[in-house]
């Protein structure tokens, strides 16, 4: 059962330390970099950095974490997204201070040896470009990010080759971005006064301050641009609008609602809450490209129509609670939400754009 929920810094500590107490074995450890794909200087380079993670460090070898992992019987994870750079364990509460350690060990002590980027970095990351990219719906996620924003939010998630990246290039950027500052440790199922004593014993507070890298206002945004991606497989469209936050709540109850048996549309919806900006999507998908559409067009008419969101208000509600008791992040207060009418937007048409609509024809 959650117990509460609190954060501190230790003395002369820069980083943002939170935890959540509860009941239970099993515990987590998170730490949140402001790395992400949005912020790095070369396209891929935050996807790169993210694959060195749990590779070599000075204290122990690649093997040795692993293999002291297993006997805890705990895991470890690195991923990218386009404002972070996330390393994360799972493991026995009783292993706290290995894994504090381990962690602290990646951020000030992953050696970069050079054949590790070609013989495990590179082809690891090739692989997961490769999948997310043969995935129709990632695609145009993709294209709508690169069409409302451009650069920053709108960088390519993955490494895709057209940059060249050096060993040098990582080293410099890992030296830039795994700082005190620019870093937020949050652990579940762990006791706050002895996460926050074996964080400051730890390499942690050996990390130099540098500065906090978070976007701090909001990105310039675009809107009523179209593009076409034509590939074989499963057909999909989709339409993104950018989000100002003091529009969070209504896009919140929105994707509520048309993700519910509310609505009779045909689309998946989803709402990206990034730092300084939202981006709204509505993807239709399917093998035929008739059906998708007529799913996009009548999911386009009916929101330029207007909708009636008050029967959603409620369920998202609940859902956000639940989020934010699994994210920490701070639900939006959606009771003042009441409609919503569709206005300019960007679209995207992946697979056999012969038979999907234009942007102009919805």
């Amino acid at each position: 059962m959650l117990s509460r929920r609190f954060a501190s810094s230790t003395r002369g500590f820069a980083t943002k330390v939170t935890a959540k107490e509860f009941s239970g074995k099993v515990s987590t450890l998170t730490v949140k970099v402001n790395a992400g794909s949005s912020v790095a200087s070369k396209d891929g380079l935050a996807h790169l950095l993210s694959r060195f993670n749990f590779h070599n460090t000075t204290p122990r070898s690649a093997l040795r974490l692993t293999r002291e992992s297993e006997l805890l019987g705990g895991q470890f994870e690195s991923k990218v997204d386009r404002e972070s750079i996330t390393l994360s364990a799972k493991f026995l509460a009783e292993s706290l201070p290995y894994y504090v350690n381990a962690l602290g060990d990646v951020l000030k002590s992953t050696s970069f040896r050079p054949h590790e980027l070609p013989e495990s970095v590179l082809p690891a990351a090739k692989v997961d470009a490769a999948s997310a990219n043969a995935c129709p719906v990632f695609k145009a996620d993709e294209l709508l990010h690169a069409l409302t924003f451009r650069s920053g939010l709108g960088a390519p998630l993955y490494y895709d080759g057209v940059q060249k990246i050096s060993l040098e290039d990582i080293k410099e950027y890992a030296a830039k971005v795994y700082t005190q500052s620019n870093i937020e440790i949050i652990a579940t199922g762990v006791n706050q006064a002895d996460l926050t004593k074996f964080i400051s014993d730890s390499v942690f507070a050996q990390l130099p301050a540098g500065e906090s890298l978070a976007a701090k206002a909001a990105p310039k945004t675009f809107e009523g641009a179209e593009t076409r991606f034509r590939s074989a497989g499963q057909s999909v469209a989709g339409v993104a609008v950018p989000v100002k936050a003091a529009d969070y709540a209504t896009y919140q109850v929105l994707t509520s609602y048309l993700n519910s048996a509310l609505s009779t549309l045909n689309v998946e919806a989803k709402f990206s809450q990034y730092s300084q900006v939202g981006l709204f999507t509505i993807i239709a998908k399917s093998s035929d490209a008739t059906a998708v559409a007529a799913d996009i067009k009548a999911a386009v008419a009916q929101l330029k129509a207007g909708l009636d969101l008050s029967a959603a208000k409620a369920l998202a509600a609940t859902e956000l609670a639940l989020a934010e008791e699994t994210t920490g992040v701070k639900a939006v207060d959606v009771a003042a939400v009441k409609d919503f009418k569709l206005g300019k937007f960007n679209y995207v048409a992946v697979g056999d754009v012969n038979n999907l609509p234009f942007a102009d024809e919805l």
